[in-house]
């Protein structure tokens, strides 16, 4: 069974830790760690990468990536710094470019574009991926602010409509309440979208979401393996204890 398969079917989250290394050495030192703690996923922040302008580095990498990562498959996140990301020298042109470049090869299982991008440039990428048998991941994040639920549900409908295969939304909780509402949307999702999600609230307030929202329906978490890409994740190991006790009591 193919990997996306598994995905859309399992009832269980797919669990997704990030690399963010600046240099090729740094990369395959990470990769080498974070594979031996068996996510289901890795997440190459290429953000982070220092020749990110060189496509054919990008690519080199790639490659050598996928050889040392025990088959896991691997995520290909550019985040802009509007989202969190790290600044790079790369116009929103070859931006485009780049990740249209990396879905022609056989090295990355899935790409990561925010929703917030020009409808026609999200389309190119999704030909892409389609073409070339990649997943997609439309991403919203918000770093200082919970969008009110129907804002929150309408980003999830417009990635659906946009082609997306996974719908991810990552907002700033300002109180507990936050947390809540975004588990309650989360639900919600499941009876207004014929997609899965996923959502995190960022920050040590919202680590609860992290924690459970696999149990409302959020479908994936981001989880330290090496090094965090962003606030409030939780290691890996923690994660995994946390799921297979739940589970148990599921039954």
């Amino acid at each position: 069974m193919r990997f996306t398969d598994k995905f859309m079917q399992s009832n269980i989250p797919f669990l997704c830790t990030p690399i963010i290394g600046k240099t090729k050495e740094e990369l395959i030192d990470e990769i080498a760690s974070v594979s031996l703690k068996n996510p289901d996923i890795i997440e190459w922040r290429v953000d982070y990468f220092q020749d990110i302008h060189d496509f054919e580095k990008v690519v080199e990498v790639a490659r050598t990536l996928k050889e040392v990562s025990n088959d896991i498959p691997l995520l290909l996140t550019l985040r802009s710094v509007a989202e969190g990301g790290n600044p790079t020298s790369l116009s929103t042109m070859k931006v485009v470019e780049l990740l249209v470049h990396i879905c022609k090869t056989s090295f990355i299982d899935l790409i990561d574009f925010e929703i917030n991008n020009p409808d026609e440039e999200i389309r190119q990428i999704k030909k892409a991926a389609i073409e070339h048998d990649k997943f997609l991941i439309l991403s919203y994040h918000d770093y200082s602010k919970t969008p009110a639920n129907e804002e929150l549900i309408e980003i999830f409908k417009r990635a659906q409509t946009l082609g997306a295969d996974v719908a991810k939304i990552a907002v700033m909780p300002n109180d507990h309440g936050d947390v809540l509402r975004l588990l309650d949307v989360t639900n919600q999702a499941k009876e207004v979208l014929q997609i899965p999600v996923a959502t995190m609230s960022l920050n040590s307030l919202g680590a609860i979401s992290r924690m459970f929202g696999w149990v409302f329906g959020s479908r994936l978490i981001y989880t330290v393996g090496a090094n965090s890409s962003a606030p409030g994740q939780i290691p890996i190991e923690e994660i995994q204890r946390l799921i297979k006790t739940i589970s148990t009591y599921q039954k």
